[in-house]
């Protein structure tokens, strides 16, 4: 059913598609670019701010994997310092001038290396590649989502696109009938109301052309900010007549969306969060860390005080190692203050993970049924516009004939439009369900 359903949704659009695209240089040349949905999909890929943020995301979950990889290594600071001294020393109750070089030179190196720190970076680690897992997610969520998005909008300027071509329709054929309804009434056949009618007809069709311009262009400018465009674009009318991909069946859909991107991206503040958990238990063991000093001064001062030497001319090398042991015994409750609020990031990503599955098959339930009821549609305004067509003819041969009223004929030309729109709609509707189901999936259908 869903696969018949598909292609009578490509034929809707082909029979719609075909005799709008027939006067397409009707349509007033407002400057925009015409672009394929393809295109556009890319440019809102790069530009959208919520893409480029998740990008950002992605660097900044690398760069503090990396540092938590480097945290194993030890630190390495290096310090270099010099001075001028020039004067005297007041020494024991004489001011004895300070002799040898002014200047003098301290130069140091200083390494760290943590020995034990309870698991805390092994913790910190696998969650900062949980954090890289959360934004590798995001990104991808992020460019489904663009890509629903600028679909979404793309469809909506073909419909503008198709509703203008469908009033210009409109408005021909009203006024065909004006100059029909004027000979009649000059004739004398037809009463004055039906040129009035007539004339009425017309101005509604004129209005009807109007609102379909000024709604493709309000749609044009926001597919051109979806895009990141600096040039206004618009949809390429050669897309209307796309040809849908088959669909997988409900069983393979239920398991494509099972590991869509918004569970992915639940899943993986779930792993986040587990990994802040067992990191904060890490407090409360003791760490243990060494440090290694190495220091080398030069050009110090001395007093001259005949055979005296106060300072020598210069001082040997200072080394330092150091183990330090640190336990905490009592923080003010600041470790159990985390230990709650760990806890409760656990229990938030475990209900937002689960209801992220539900929600998942909910909107899958949901935009299945979406599609199949806008393929339905498509069948029925298929046959309601065959109708109306062939309803109109025979109402123009009637009133023609003069066994008809302008009244009935008027009313036909309505039906038939309002079978156009219905039609428009409905293809506007299956598509947007079809791109929400492939956001849902993580998969393009």
């Amino acid at each position: 059913m869903m696969q018949r359903g598909t292609m009578m949704l490509v034929l809707g659009a082909v029979h719609v598609a075909a005799p709008l695209r027939a006067q397409t240089s009707t349509v007033p040349d407002d400057g925009a670019r015409p672009i394929s949905l393809a295109e556009a999909v890319q440019m809102a890929q790069r530009n959208l701010p919520a893409v480029v943020s998740a990008r950002g995301l992605e660097r900044t979950a690398a760069a503090a994997a990396r540092s938590a990889v480097a945290s194993y290594l030890p630190s390495l600071t290096m310090n270099a310092s010099s001075g001028r001294t020039q004067g005297v020393q007041f020494f024991q109750g004489q001011l004895i001038p300070l002799t040898g070089n002014p200047w003098n030179y301290n130069n140091g190196l200083n390494t760290q290396l943590e020995l034990f720190d309870g698991g805390r970076r092994w913790a910190e680690l696998r969650r900062a590649r949980a954090g890289g897992d959360v934004a590798d997610a995001t990104v991808i969520q992020s460019r489904f989502d663009a890509s629903f998005q600028v679909k979404q909008q793309y469809y909506a300027v073909l419909a503008a696109h198709e509703s203008e071509l469908a009033a210009k329709a409109l408005l021909e054929q009203a006024e065909q009938q004006l100059k029909a309804s004027a000979a009649r009434v000059t004739a004398g056949v037809a009463t004055k109301s039906d040129s009035l009618r007539s004339v009425i007809q017309v101005g509604n069709a004129r209005l009807a052309v109007l609102t379909a311009q000024n709604d493709r262009r309000v749609a044009n400018a926001a597919l051109t900010r979806l895009v990141g465009s600096p040039t206004t674009v618009t949809a390429s009318l050669s897309d209307t007549a796309y040809v849908a991909a088959a669909m997988p069946t409900e069983d393979e859909l239920e398991t494509l969306v099972s590991r869509g991107p918004a569970v992915q991206v639940a899943e993986a503040n779930l792993q986040s969060a587990r990994a802040s958990k067992n990191a904060q238990r890490s407090q409360y063991l003791p760490t243990l860390s060494l440090s290694y000093q190495y220091t080398l001064t030069q050009g110090s001062r001395e007093f001259d005080r005949g055979n005296l030497v106060l300072f020598g001319g210069s001082n040997p090398n200072r080394q330092n190692m150091t183990f330090n042991l640190s336990l905490p015994l009592f923080n003010n409750l600041a470790r159990e203050q985390a230990s709650v609020q760990a806890d409760v990031a656990l229990r938030n990503a475990e209900a937002q993970a689960r209801d992220a599955r539900l929600a998942a098959r909910q909107q899958l339930e949901q935009q299945l049924r979406a599609l199949n009821t806008a393929e339905a549609r498509v069948e029925v305004q298929l046959a309601a516009i065959a109708a109306a067509e062939e309803d109109l003819r025979v109402q123009q041969q009637r009133y023609a004939l003069g066994a008809s009223t302008l009244l009935d004929l008027l009313t036909s030309q309505t039906q038939l439009n309002q079978a156009r729109q219905a039609l428009i709609q409905a293809r506007f509707d299956g598509r947007v369900a079809r791109a929400q189901l492939s956001t849902l999936i993580g998969r393009e259908l």
